[in-house]
């Protein structure tokens, strides 16, 4: 801890020790107190970082003056005062470390512009929480930042599919050569996707068509800063550096755009179109020599691409041929395919058959010994149980029985009662097997 001298007295300055710190800090807390209750909060922030810088131990004062930063609303310096705060925290000051992660909470859901900026708000709440699990307010507070983000999610969901609907309109009417109504159209998805880089490159090249370069070199440069590999944003930058005379700035942006898209044949036809612009340029001399220093660079991109093309063609035949094989491969495979499930088909069809040649044996093992009239040897169609245990034709031994007979038509036994008796198991067996 470095040593602090005190000003105050007519002697000069001196060293103040350990106590004389933290008496000083807490004075500079007091008042940095008093005036943020009167909503001077900058010179409440003057108070606590004094106070910080005497005390570095109590980060109570870092916290004071995030918490008079966020009623400034400086939310970045409110979410820098809490980390440090954190930093410095001691395992045993846990109420202080959660109110800082509460803080710093606020301070980034303030910040949040999309549903992905929630994300750090609501993991410094949960670890508040877990700190302090029964603080109501911050639980709260979580609840309702989930909620933010998952209405901003929804909406980015909706402004997504928004801004394809006018993108995809836009590139229709660019091709139709209708210039201003797509430039509205990109603008409207550049309001609604506002990080996309390419409605910025669409929409430069409508404004160039509607010669409105300075807006085009902005929508240019915009592009670039979101993605600095896509070389449209550097072709539509390099033609609007051309039309304003710019060849110099033009040409170097083309070789840069070059370096990202060593393919693009728009880029190499722009330094085309920017050497045949210097040519024709009064300062031509001052110009050229520009040129000269790219001149190797743009040479060996050139001979880049003439590479590329007939590797580009080479492969094409490659692939052409691939696609025929292929082709024909594909054909024998599905005449395989469809070869393997007839098989398959009918292989289902003798399983199923099998299954129903053995429950049909099964059927005709049971009831063998009953499944003929014993005196007809027809098949029976209503089964009856005579008094000497034997089945027979219902009709059959009702007639013998109406006859007068009271013996078994069988055993010529004498039946001890007329009485018939439904073979049920018999006769669902019978309709089993006909069925």
């Amino acid at each position: 801890m470095a040593p602090v001298v005190s000003r105050g007295g007519g002697g000069g300055g001196r060293t103040m020790g350990a106590k004389e710190r933290k008496e000083a800090a807490q004075r500079e807390k007091d008042a940095g107190d008093e005036a943020y209750d009167e909503e001077l909060y900058k010179r409440a922030v003057a108070h606590y970082a004094a106070a910080a810088d005497l005390d570095p131990g109590d980060i109570s004062c870092l916290i004071k003056r995030a918490k008079a930063n966020f009623s400034m609303n400086k939310c970045k310096e409110c979410v820098v005062d809490c980390d440090e705060a954190l930093r410095r925290a001691a395992r045993c000051e846990v109420k202080l470390a959660a109110d800082a992660l509460f803080l710093k909470a606020l301070a980034l859901l303030n910040l949040a512009v999309c549903a992905a900026d929630h994300e750090p708000a609501i993991t410094a709440l949960e670890e508040s929480l877990k700190l302090c699990p029964g603080n109501k307010e911050t639980r709260a507070k979580l609840g309702m930042a989930k909620r933010n983000m998952d209405a901003f999610a929804e909406q980015e969901r909706l402004d997504q599919e928004a801004a394809k609907t006018h993108r995809d309109k836009g590139l229709e009417l660019l091709r139709k050569k209708k210039y201003k109504e797509a430039e509205m159209h990109f603008t409207e998805a550049i309001k609604r996707n506002p990080r996309y880089p390419k409605n910025f490159s669409d929409r430069a090249r409508c404004l160039i068509e509607l010669n409105s370069f300075p807006k085009a070199l902005e929508d240019a440069n915009r592009c670039i800063e979101l993605d600095d590999t896509l070389g449209m944003g550097y072709l539509r930058k390099g033609l609007v550096q051309i039309v304003m005379g710019k060849y110099e700035d033009a040409i170097a942006t083309l070789v840069d755009g070059l370096k990202h898209d060593p393919q693009n044949l728009d880029i190499h036809n722009g330094l085309k179109e920017c050497a045949a612009r210097i040519k024709m340029a009064k300062d031509s001399d001052a110009i050229a020599k520009d040129l000269t220093k790219h001149q190797r660079e743009i040479e060996y991109l050139h001979k880049q691409l003439k590479e590329s093309e007939n590797k580009a063609s080479n492969e094409r035949s490659r692939r052409m041929k691939s696609e025929k094989l292929v082709k024909t491969l594909s054909g024998q495979v599905e005449q395989l395919r469809s070869a393997n499930e007839r098989n398959a088909n009918l292989d289902h069809e003798l399983s199923e058959c099998r299954v129903r040649s053995e429950r049909l044996q099964s059927i005709q093992n049971r009831i063998l010994q009953h499944f003929i009239c014993p005196i007809s040897h027809e098949v029976m169609n209503d089964p009856h149980m005579a008094a000497d245990g034997h089945t027979y034709e219902a009709k059959f031994i009702r007639d013998w029985l109406r006859r007068g007979h009271n013996t078994s038509p069988i055993t010529n036994v004498e039946l001890e009662h007329k009485k018939l008796t439904p073979n049920r198991a018999l006769r669902s067996a019978i309709e089993e097997w006909r069925k």
